[in-house]
């Protein structure tokens, strides 16, 4: 599935009013049907290797622009694009996904990113750059990196087809998205198929592949394969609540794509207290509920059943706006004049 946001991020680069690029690594294939794990680790680091030494070459190439975007990285493979891009980050910004959870839990990845900001590399946080106090970053070296809101653009979709008719006469909460460690999909649908009787709701689990739910009596449940684009975002438009329950030591310091898709959609979030999910649905406007322990569940669904919005409801208008491909153009332009 194509990621909106690196797609996002290009149209950013073609509204602004400076020169920009965004670029990721070419992965090369390296002898992907060998059975071996070991084997096909070894390969796969390989390969990982390389598309940071295509990224430093790219951000050589690239050193004539206003600013170049690296969107993914591997925090401790950096330096194979630091070395290769024969030592340049003047216009380089590093788009941070999952490397700022990482380095909470892992010393040398945590000095590995300090490096990275004495080097001059600039970060682009999603939500709050606030979060790299906790990394004891100070003010004045926060001030040197960007917060960007996550995007969230207004997505129309049909989803007319994907339900029966018995099926919209239900209130519809969701489970969606690539089953992945962290995620805890299977926790989620037992704690939500104990709650179906008690609430009155239809469970729908959104995903590309099934086969991690074999061992799973998913009796009152609604399964949609989400493998195209369309299918994807027509199931979360479909859903009334989506819930996400993700684990606290991979996604305490990240945002959610999925959340972002289904406010796109004009659904609401139930997903864990964590910093930066909380902005994602609770900024500009609240388009969710948050839950602080998962015995919580019970309590936040029975809330957010009972809010879940109507179409004229403004929040999401109000997310629109503020997370529009336009505000992020402004932001990227302001951080780009201070640096020039």
């Amino acid at each position: 599935m194509p990621n909106s946001l690196f797609f996002i991020l290009n149209e950013v680069a073609k509204l602004s009013n400076y020169d920009i690029v965004v670029i990721i690594g070419n992965e090369p294939k390296i002898f992907p049907k060998i059975k071996n794990t070991y084997i096909r680790n070894f390969f796969k680091i390989i390969a990982l290797i390389i598309s940071h030494i295509d990224l430093g070459i790219k951000v050589r190439k690239n050193k004539h622009r206003d600013a170049t975007i690296i969107y993914g990285f591997s925090t401790e493979l950096l330096l194979f694009t630091y070395i290769f891009s024969l030592f340049w980050t003047k216009n380089v910004y590093l788009l941070n996904h999952h490397n700022i959870q990482q380095a909470f839990e892992n010393r040398i990845l945590k000095l590995l990113l300090n490096v990275y900001h004495s080097l001059n590399y600039k970060f682009i946080v999603n939500e709050t750059c606030s979060v790299l106090k906790d990394l004891g970053y100070s003010e004045r070296k926060i001030k040197q990196h960007i917060s960007l809101l996550f995007p969230v653009p207004a997505i129309h979709v049909d989803s007319a087809n994907l339900l029966s008719s018995d099926d919209i006469k239900n209130k519809m909460v969701g489970i969606i998205g690539q089953v992945r460690s962290g995620k805890q999909f299977d926790k989620t649908i037992d704690a939500l198929t104990k709650l179906q009787n008690k609430l009155d709701f239809l469970l729908i689990i959104g995903t590309d592949d099934f086969s991690p739910f074999s061992e799973i009596k998913l009796d009152k449940v609604k399964l949609v394969d989400t493998s195209s684009r369309e299918d994807y975002f027509a199931v979360l438009a479909s859903c009334d609540i989506i819930v996400l329950n993700y684990e606290k030591s991979k996604y305490l310091y990240r945002c959610s794509g999925v959340a972002a898709d289904a406010i796109s959609t004009r659904t609401y979030v139930i997903c864990p207290n964590f910093p930066l999910m909380s902005s994602q649905i609770k900024h500009p406007t609240p388009v969710g509920v948050l839950y602080d322990q998962e015995s919580d569940l019970e309590m936040v669904l029975k809330e957010a059943l009972e809010l879940a919005p109507s179409e004229d409801n403004t929040a999401f208008e109000s997310h629109y706006t503020e997370r529009s491909i336009e505000k992020m153009v402004s932001v990227l332009d302001q951080a780009i004049q201070v640096r020039s």
